[in-house]
């Protein structure tokens, strides 16, 4: 399990510090005609992320497993309540 916590922070950690570079989102117009559902589900990783980072004072994860699993959480709920209509 601490494994898989591990990689679930260094995915956020990634996550945060790509996004954070790219000045209009997470995709582009083109990759967001060819893969909406990636896109949607991208868009919640980062907003999600962002908001926990924001929320938190630093990456989810840095102060426990617990923070980790309650961001995963409402990374789901953002893909189910956000993607679903673009996701087949």
């Amino acid at each position: 399990m601490q494994r898989l916590v591990q990689s679930v922070v260094f995915c956020l950690v990634a996550v945060s510090l790509i996004a954070s570079s790219w000045a209009s989102g997470v995709c582009e117009p083109e990759q967001e005609m060819a893969q909406p559902c990636r896109c949607c589900k991208m868009r919640c990783w980062y907003d999600v992320a962002q908001a926990a980072k924001m929320e938190l004072g630093h990456v989810p994860g840095e102060a426990g497993e617990q923070e980790v699993l309650a961001t995963l959480k409402v990374i789901r709920a953002c893909m189910i309540s956000e993607c679903t209509y673009v996701c087949s």
